[in-house]
């Protein structure tokens, strides 16, 4: 089930990196979740998730957290040469397993259709 763990999937923690991508002001909206992403040819999939301390308890934000990061994990359908931040709003508190997987496979697959631009690049600073 999903890619192989040679294929690991690496995260976003550089302030720097979560400027470039809000930046782009590419963003998709579904169920309470905002996706921010940034398309370019020599990126590899990254991801981060943000989500305010006012959305709860660290038990929620974690629970969230982890939803999302297993969905990453396990989903086929991941787009290449992109980075993503999942940006959670209180809605999602009463969201389940299965709606975030479906809204992000529902995201997947759009940024996936979106053609990936060949006269960007993007400057990585490591």
């Amino acid at each position: 089930m999903g890619r192989p763990a040679s294929e690991i999937r690496s995260t976003l923690r550089a302030h720097s990196d979560f400027q470039r991508i809000y930046s782009s002001k590419l963003r998709l909206f579904r169920d309470g979740l905002t996706f921010y992403y940034c398309k370019a040819e020599n990126l590899v999939f990254r991801f981060a998730v943000s989500i305010p301390k006012r959305f709860g308890k660290a038990v929620e934000r974690n629970t969230i957290r982890r939803r999302i990061k297993a969905i990453v994990k396990n989903v086929d359908s991941i787009p290449d040469n992109t980075e993503i931040i999942f940006c959670v709003n209180s809605p999602c508190k009463e969201l389940s397993y299965e709606k975030l997987l479906c809204a992000c496979e529902w995201v997947f697959d759009k940024i996936n259709r979106i053609k990936t631009p060949k006269n960007v690049v993007i400057k990585n600073d490591k």
